[in-house]
């Protein structure tokens, strides 16, 4: 398997950074992922959306990692879209 990052599956809503957070395993580190909701969305309508796009999101940290779009705590935050 020639996968950077391992995901844990473990999507939550996180209503301080208005976004979706989840986790996974890159480098033997966790690193903390950030989706954050766009305009418009109810948090739990954008948990739903997320979990059922996840494939996708995993692709797009995928290429975060690889473009090494960290901030300065380790963590990723990507920008949901409608």
């Amino acid at each position: 398997m020639n996968q950077q990052c391992i995901f844990n599956q473990d999507f939550k809503m996180n209503e301080a950074e208005n976004a979706i957070s989840c986790s996974c395993l890159h480098q033997g580190l966790r690193r903390q992922i950030f989706i954050v909701m766009p305009d418009g969305w109810q948090l739990d309508a954008w948990l739903a959306q997320v979990v059922e796009d996840g494939f996708f999101w995993e692709e797009e940290i995928e290429q975060a990692v690889a473009k090494e779009q960290f901030e300065e705590d380790g963590s990723i935050r990507l920008i949901g879209a409608a």
